[in-house]
């Protein structure tokens, strides 16, 4: 009998599983498995009805003729994803640090202060950014203009613009690193930074030796998910579409990340088989990475 019973809950698991089945096949697999096939077509906005299969034609443009702009855009992206992942970890940790030494209602007042980027709805802020770093228009070049500083191309030259997009999307990340940080700072013990002022050590190597540790150790996978969110941030778009746009056409421009360099060549040059393309290789590239670092 205890072989049956088993056998039956069995069964009744694998049914109560099935609307999550039906729902991750429609949802997840399916799109997944179509995108694979779209990306081995020639399917564009010129050929919309009677595309056909290309096999890895696309995969050898993207690695062949498109790789220096690909090469390229990945380690921007890479780049991009871990410094706006690492700044926020430090300046976070930092201003958790000082929020934990100050009388408790300054405290909650700046708490407040610093969650306001997290809160207030991301598109909003992104355009409101981008109205800021407007170059003839905005509020800080006007600000510095009052002072004697000239005009500075903060979306439309190259490094300018990459800094201005590293800049404003930690502006959005580290209050999250904050209210994390509060949470991790109060499970460090005393002892260590007592033993530490007993050495002699200051502030600034209690924080860089002890906290920021610490704080790093526990925080790992948040780090990792906060990595792959950034590595996929859209947003991006919203504040430069990609741009400075590239000298040759089709190029990346100088911010574009790998997922909205997929939008702009779906959607403004209606090549959906290479977005396909590139759909994967991010796939494949964000779930290697994951792996790795889960098994790490």
């Amino acid at each position: 009998m205890a072989p049956v019973r088993k056998n039956l809950n069995n069964l009744y698991g694998w049914i109560f599983m099935i609307p999550f089945i039906t729902l991750f096949g429609v949802f997840y697999g399916y799109p997944l498995i179509h995108n694979i096939w779209l990306s081995m077509t020639d399917y564009s906005g010129m050929k919309l009805m009677n595309y056909g299969f290309v096999g890895f034609k696309n995969y050898i443009t993207i690695f062949g003729r498109g790789f220096e702009g690909f090469a390229g855009m990945l380690s921007w992206t890479f780049i991009y994803a871990s410094s706006v992942i690492i700044i926020s970890l430090i300046f976070g940790t930092f201003i958790a640090v000082l929020l934990e030494k100050t009388n408790i209602k300054i405290s909650v007042i700046y708490r407040g202060i610093f969650i306001l980027p997290w809160v207030i709805p991301a598109f909003i802020t992104l355009l409101m950014w981008r109205g800021f770093l407007n170059t003839s228009e905005g509020i800080i070049n006007a600000a510095l203009n009052i002072i004697g500083i000239s005009p500075v191309p903060w979306l439309t030259d190259p490094l300018m613009a990459r800094i201005s997009t590293i800049f404003v999307m930690t502006w959005f990340s580290f209050p999250y690193f904050i209210i994390v940080a509060q949470g991790v700072l109060k499970s460090i013990p005393k002892d260590f930074y007592e033993s530490a002022e007993i050495d002699g050590a200051s502030g600034k190597r209690a924080f860089f030796s002890i906290t920021l540790p610490m704080v790093i150790r526990t925080m790992l996978p948040v780090l990792i998910m906060g990595f792959i969110m950034q590595f996929n941030q859209f947003g991006v778009y919203l504040l430069t579409q990609g741009e400075p746009a590239a000298r040759r056409l089709g190029d990346p421009g100088a911010t574009d990340l790998l997922i909205t360099y997929v939008f702009n060549t779906a959607f403004k040059t209606m090549r959906y088989d290479l977005a396909a393309a590139y759909s994967v290789i991010i796939f494949v590239f964000v779930g290697g990475f994951s792996l790795i670092s889960l098994k790490l």
